[in-house]
């Protein structure tokens, strides 16, 4: 069986991409394993804030329209 060299700059892409998603992937379900058990846990009125700030913000987008 005969591969061209463009088939193996194309297969050495695809591993490249594979190790890259996969280490994505590790990285945030360890980064949700974490904040699973830490002790800092965020605050219910600081989210909060930040949604009504958010909020502001896009009636203040409205009323430039």
């Amino acid at each position: 069986m005969y591969f061209d060299p463009g088939f193996g700059g194309m297969l050495l892409q695809v591993i490249v991409v594979i190790i890259a998603v996969g280490g994505a992937i590790l990285f945030s379900i360890r980064k949700k394993f974490k904040s699973l058990f830490s002790k800092n846990k965020p605050d219910i009125s600081s989210i909060a804030n930040q949604s009504i700030s958010a909020d502001n913000e896009d009636d203040a987008v409205d009323m430039l329209d």
